[in-house]
């Protein structure tokens, strides 16, 4: 996996590439720059990383403007704040950041949190299969923002587009990965990725959709996102 380690200490961004070299789990490649705009450009000429380690302090464009640009052009990448101030963690999320890693840098807690992105770049290739009429497809789980039932039929609300096909809601949770997906709905399943608030018997989206809470599945909503919020953010 690419990895690009952006910080504008050098000695913390060469710790980083020393624990990257020698975690003998994985096999990482990574490029290392000391300003968002060194990083940026490299970007624009083409590269690309599968996972990024940004220092959110950093003078000129810090990690959160530097994380924006990597968002427009790559809603899949994996981004990991690295930051003295736990505080940031509830200010991010608009970039959604995969984890924090706080300071000083451990090898313990970087290994942890880089084969926790692995993992997770495994579970976004999941594939979801569905029939209409006679046509078979798959879409990525990770760009499925939410399934609806409607009638005798689901409908899949996707990145790009809806896609309807005859079906229950009941037969397709099984098929789902719950740390991604849970039910907020008799007739609702919903990406948790795509969350961007839980309001009192609502979710709004990140393309501010809104969709309501059953009283049924209000306890169980708060703590799958709770779950997810956690398991993403770690322990910062």
């Amino acid at each position: 996996m690419n990895v690009a380690i952006c910080d504008d200490d050098i000695n913390v961004a060469n710790l980083i590439e020393d624990i990257l070299s020698n975690m003998c789990v994985m096999e990482f490649s990574s490029d290392v720059f000391l300003s968002g705009g060194d990083l940026l450009r490299c970007l624009q000429s083409g590269s690309h990383y599968n996972i990024y380690l940004l220092d959110i302090e950093m003078p000129g464009q810090n990690g959160i403007e530097i994380a924006s640009v990597i968002r427009e052009q790559d809603r899949d990448a994996i981004i990991i704040f690295i930051t003295d101030h736990k505080e940031y963690v509830y200010e991010v999320f608009e970039v959604l950041p995969f984890r924090f890693l706080r300071k000083p840098v451990t090898a313990q807690k970087l290994s942890r949190i880089l084969l926790d992105a692995a993992e997770h770049i495994q579970v976004s290739k999941q594939l979801f299969f569905f029939q209409i009429g006679h046509d078979k497809y798959q879409l990525r789980c990770s760009d499925i923002l939410y399934f609806e039932g409607a009638g005798r039929k689901v409908v899949i609300h996707a990145n790009q587009d809806t896609y309807e096909f005859y079906g229950k809601i009941a037969d397709i949770l099984p098929q789902l990965d719950t740390n991604l997906f849970c039910r907020i709905h008799a007739s609702i399943l919903v990406n948790m990725e795509y969350i961007r608030s839980i309001k009192k018997m609502a979710i709004l989206l990140q393309n501010e959709t809104q969709l309501p809470i059953s009283k049924r599945y209000l306890n169980v909503v708060k703590q799958a996102h709770l779950s997810f919020i956690e398991r993403r953010c770690g322990n910062p």
